[in-house]
């Protein structure tokens, strides 16, 4: 009788469970089986005839069709009484359930993305899943938690069963914390899937800044304390973008999520960052504390202000995101492109980095444009950056960012200093915020109601229009000429030659287009066409090395020195042999593109306008 009456309130409690509007989603860390993690979700009232169960094909910020659903197996559902309601796989990511006001509870395993045998579209580290048994667990929430076709907007309950010491990482604020569990809410599947969690033995810190507890948080194989080391190396970042942004951040709460993997492992060969609304989640080699406080520093610089945008400025596709059939905004300028400018205008701004510095910046963007289609229109680029223009997207971050140094030089100068981009962000902030998105097409209207019709011309021009940015004309206006090509005599390196990266052999190697700008000290080198560089002057040329090896040379070069690389090289016959090249390090005249050369006397309306730009003359 007993048993028979607990049982009743089992099922009860489930009934209750399932006609509420939220998600009910249980997970136990401690169980692995076959690398897999089941997870247990007693849903809300659907009321829909046929439901339509969801994974994401993709997330914000990835710009990549990964379609989650396929690290889903044993998709089972259950009524009241404990029998399989059948289910239709209607595509990779998505299952048709019938009548589904029977559903008591669904059951799934989840196989974690970072160590898969699906190779295809593998997934970057940052946007993927981790499960290592008693060790680490990386839960991008997307990964893990489906949800109902029309019921996006309803609330998450989160429940984690976790092993002994482990503690979550995430800027979700816990419901109930214990030592065997934690439990989350979040407020509709956006938010949900906003939210990174990591699960490990704690390597954490907390610190305040702009009246925002911000919380780093870190997994080392290595079983090292790295946060304090992190932090130190942030904190100078943080308080100037909080200064920045006014004296106060929009938020309550900031994560620093951060995994620190060895460097012979990784399975997509690089690593990076996600962003989101309130934290960021690192994949990161692990290394020295220093070289990892710094890396993070520069990581951190672009991703902490997306707290601005998208979170306070985003457009309908983005405020309502279709994960299954996403349609892409117009303004990724705005997005990515603002953001990687605001990233670097603040170190110099806020007396973090030399204008020499940041003028090294400036030309590396207009560099780095080059490799893509100057006169496609921005915003064409963004709206189909998930198809046509896939290999066209990662311009945000060299031209996109360029839009944003135009745009706040412009603003600028017709205000006499006194209105900025930073002004206009803070301005559609108020306009729109986190709950209210704007439509596409109204956003040129709307930046001109708060600005000039200058710069309403501008947008229409050079983000719509197909026309090349105005830099000089732009540049001018702070005292810097601009000029696309110029002669110099010194030396150049590596004679000219700009290496690129072959994921494949690990290797930096030379290809055509560069070999073009050689000069007679590149000649003097021997380096051909395809030679993959193994050695630099005696040390190993890795990803993980290149700064360091390269930095040294590249700052402490001078005439008479002897460079010494071993290169290896494919023959006539086709067989890659080792070859050691030797010369003498000499000056030379040689083209360069892109010269920006600051005017040490502007006049008076440059001085003003270089002032209130980047706060110095």
């Amino acid at each position: 009788m007993f048993y028979r009456s607990c049982l009743f309130c089992v099922l009860l409690c489930s009934i209750v469970f399932a006609n509420d509007k939220a998600y009910h989603y249980t997970v136990d860390l401690r169980n692995v089986k076959d690398d897999k993690l089941q997870v247990s979700l007693i849903p809300p009232q659907i009321e829909k005839a046929d439901a339509l169960f969801r994974f994401p094909a993709i997330i914000p910020g990835t710009y990549s069709i990964y379609n989650f659903g396929r690290f889903i197996s044993e998709f089972t559902v259950l009524d009241n009484a404990g029998n399989v309601i059948q289910t239709e796989r209607v595509d990779v990511n998505t299952w048709k359930i019938p009548d589904p006001g029977k559903i008591q509870k669904i059951i799934y395993r989840v196989e974690d993305s970072w160590d898969t045998d699906k190779k295809e579209s593998f997934v970057f580290e940052p946007g993927g899943t981790n499960i290592q048994q008693d060790t680490n667990f990386v839960i991008n929430t997307h990964g893990f938690f489906g949800y109902f076709d029309g019921y996006k907007r309803n609330p998450f309950q989160l429940e984690f069963m976790k092993p002994l010491n482990f503690y979550g990482s995430t800027a979700l604020i816990a419901d109930k914390s214990s030592s065997s569990s934690e439990t989350y809410t979040a407020g509709d599947y956006m938010r949900l899937v906003d939210s990174p969690v990591m699960f490990c033995v704690p390597d954490t810190t907390t610190f305040i800044v702009g009246g925002a507890k911000i919380l780093v948080s870190v997994y080392s194989p290595k079983n090292k304390n790295y946060a304090k080391a992190i932090e130190a190396n942030l904190k100078a970042t943080l308080n100037a973008q909080k200064d920045y942004l006014g004296g106060k951040l929009p938020i309550d709460k900031y994560a620093f999520i951060i995994y620190l993997f060895n460097r012979s492992s990784g399975g997509s060969g690089s690593y990076g960052a996600l962003e989101h609304s309130y934290s960021s989640f690192y994949y990161m080699p692990d290394m020295d504390p220093k070289l990892i406080g710094q890396n993070i520093r520069d990581f951190a610089a672009h991703e902490f202000f997306h707290i601005i945008t998208p979170l306070s400025i985003h457009s309908e596709e983005i405020g309502n995101f279709d994960y299954n059939d996403p349609k892409a905004s117009k303004h990724l300028w705005l997005y990515e492109g603002v953001t990687e400018y605001f990233a670097g205008h603040v170190q110099v701004k806020q007396g973090l980095t030399k204008l020499d510095d940041y003028i090294d910046l400036i030309h590396e963007k207009i560099e780095g444009k080059a490799a893509y289609i100057d006169t496609l229109p921005f915003t064409r680029m963004s709206s189909g950056c998930l198809d046509i223009y896939k290999d066209q997207y990662d311009n945000v971050y060299q031209k996109g960012a360029l839009i944003g140094l135009c745009l706040d030089i412009k603003l600028r100068a017709l205000s006499d200093g006194k209105y900025s981009l930073q002004n206009l962000m803070s301005d559609l902030s108020k306009t729109y915020g986190i709950n209210r998105s704007f439509k596409d097409d109204e956003l040129f209207g709307k930046i001109v109601k708060h600005t000039y019709p200058e710069i309403g011309y501008f947008l229409n021009r050079y983000v719509s229009g197909s026309n090349p940015l105005p830099l000089t004309e732009v540049l001018s206006l702070v005292g810097i000429t601009y000029k696309e090509t110029g002669t110099m005599r010194g030396i150049s390196p590596l004679g000219g030659i700009t290496p690129s990266y072959n994921m494949e052999t690990g290797r930096f190697y030379i290809n055509e287009a560069s070999y073009k700008d050689i000069n007679d000290f590149g000649k003097s080198i021997g380096l051909n066409i395809g030679d993959e560089i193994y050695k630099f002057n005696g040390k190993k040329l890795t990803l993980l090395s290149v700064e360091k090896v390269w930095g040294k040379y590249f700052t402490e070069v001078k005439e008479g020195d002897i460079l010494k690389m071993v290169v290896y090289r494919v023959d006539d016959k086709g067989v890659k042999r080792k070859l050691k090249l030797k010369t003498k390090v000499i000056e030379t005249d040689y083209m360069v593109k892109n010269v920006l050369t600051v005017n040490p006397n502007p006049d008076a309306g440059q001085l003003t306008i270089r002032k209130a730009w980047l706060g110095i003359n």
